[in-house]
């Protein structure tokens, strides 16, 4: 559907036959319910927190629901410092211009992180590495692997840092995330040349527009999920103007996947 069929879907759901209640209902509220069913539908779909206990990748619905938001997006990083013996941290960021330094903040339509890999490189032999070539100011010239991360807790990070059978290694790096940068830790024998992280984006603001000069935004989410969608969206309107329609509504909206 686009956003106009969507409208209309909802205004026949919502109106009772003849008695126009829907004309009620202005273009902007209608796009209002569309939004926050549009964000409950991915919540419910990404999480557990639904009737069949099943989160994101967990079903095949659950892959095909979510599907056209799910983004891949390849991150440089900067080695930042030592913090502790043979521990360096690499960290988000890029420079530009003469030494002017740019943390990468997360993606701005960053919602759910999925899976995070890194590309790491180190000597052929797997010994260790320079200083300059761990700071990133000569190249190591050695095997270039791509790897899976792992993630650890801020409060966490130094108590597994300093365990030689969890800490961070080439086969399984390990990162934390700050309010706006992924730091990523690292030994003597690698260093971390890019960091990928795979996620679910904020869906698109579906808006029909009034303004010729406007373009209508549609939903981003996978056709067939239209219709779920709608469907939640009248059932959130008929709750919001207590109509007696909306417990019968709900346990047919129940029955969805």
């Amino acid at each position: 559907m686009n956003i106009t069929e969507m409208h209309l879907a909802v205004q026949q759901g919502v109106d009772k036959i003849n008695s126009f209640q829907a004309d009620t209902l202005l273009s902007q509220e209608i796009d209002l319910e569309l939004n926050k069913a549009i964000d409950k539908f991915v919540n419910l779909k990404y999480g557990k927190n639904n009737q069949y206990g099943k989160g994101f990748e967990e079903s095949q619905k659950r892959i095909d629901d979510l599907r056209n938001i799910v983004v891949d997006e390849e991150l440089e990083v900067l080695y930042i410092e030592e913090i502790v013996n043979d521990v360096f941290v690499y960290r988000t960021a890029t420079i530009v211009g003469d030494d002017m330094i740019l943390y990468h903040n997360l993606p701005k339509d960053y919602r759910y992180l999925i899976n995070a890999t890194a590309v790491i490189e180190h000597n052929k032999s797997c010994t260790a590495l320079t200083p300059e070539q761990q700071q990133l100011l000569t190249e190591v010239q050695g095997v270039t692997e791509r790897v899976s991360v792992k993630f650890v807790q801020q409060d966490d990070i130094f108590s597994i840092l300093a365990d030689p059978f969890n800490t961070t290694k080439k086969t399984k790096p390990l990162i934390t995330f700050g309010n706006k940068v992924i730091d990523i830790y690292t030994n003597d024998i690698f260093i971390i040349k890019t960091l990928k992280l795979t996620y679910i984006k904020n869906p698109a603001k579906v808006s029909l527009s009034l303004d010729v000069d406007e373009d209508d935004v549609n939903c981003d989410l996978a056709e067939h999920t239209h219709q779920e969608i709608v469907d939640m969206t009248i059932s959130s309107i008929l709750e919001g103007i207590s109509d007696p329609r909306y417990k019968t509504h709900q346990n047919e909206l129940s029955k969805n996947e």
